[in-house]
């Protein structure tokens, strides 16, 4: 005579079995319509769709996660190529449990080639080091933004030739992104957030307004 308890459970088995395989498939197709209707967005405003993109932006964001780009979405604006692209890295919280971070990511290219260059702004600590002691690193020769702003460049004795006075003004009445970096000529800022279609255009005169202020 067969066991019932053994039957019960080949027959739970079966059943979760079954709603794990209703759920991947019901969560395939959500994210499959989730794509297609990103691309269906990005045809009808001109801009092209890319999963997955084979960039290497990852290496400059919170991190480090050289596959964390999802998404982007790309175009050409005031003659500047754009991408608008959402970041995601995940860490260990407590050695068990795990938070995944997002971010929205827009890259330019800017007109002229840039030392490599980082600006975030300053921690608490890091202000009232440079309040006491005052900067202790790269400076722009702008009190208000040493005190509010570090700056991290490969070139620091040739700063002040290109990061201008209208640049530091931006910076200090909240007009461009506190945080970003350059290589060259690409530009990249980045903020905490999940990208949706309809943001993308904010994003991106964000970015073009930063670029046009660092190609001056």
């Amino acid at each position: 005579m067969d066991n019932p308890v053994v039957g019960m459970a080949a027959a739970l088995c079966a059943v979760v079995a079954a709603l794990i395989a209703v759920v991947a498939a019901s969560s395939a197709r959500g994210r499959r319509r989730h794509r297609g209707r990103m691309r269906q967005w990005a045809a009808g405003n001109g801009w092209t769709y890319t999963p997955q993109p084979g960039v290497d932006w990852g290496r400059r964001l919170p991190g480090g996660n050289t596959n964390g780009i999802t998404r982007a979405f790309s175009t050409v604006l005031q003659d500047r190529r754009v991408s608008v692209a959402e970041y995601s890295v995940t860490d260990a919280s407590d050695g068990t449990s795990t938070n995944t971070h997002w971010y929205v990511v827009t890259v330019a290219v800017l007109h002229r080639p840039l030392p490599a260059t980082q600006v975030e702004p300053r921690g608490p600590a890091s202000r009232l080091r440079s309040k006491l002691f005052g900067p202790d690193e790269t400076t722009t020769g702008n009190p208000d933004f040493d005190r509010a702003f570090r700056i991290r460049t490969v070139e620091p004795t040739g700063l002040r030739q290109w990061f201008s006075p209208p640049l530091i003004m931006a910076h200090l009445a909240g007009r461009v992104s506190p945080v970003w970096n350059v290589r060259g000529t690409e530009l990249l800022r980045w903020q905490p957030g999940r990208l949706t279609p309809d943001d993308i255009p904010g994003h991106a005169a964000a970015v073009l307004l930063l670029a046009d202020l660092l190609d001056k």
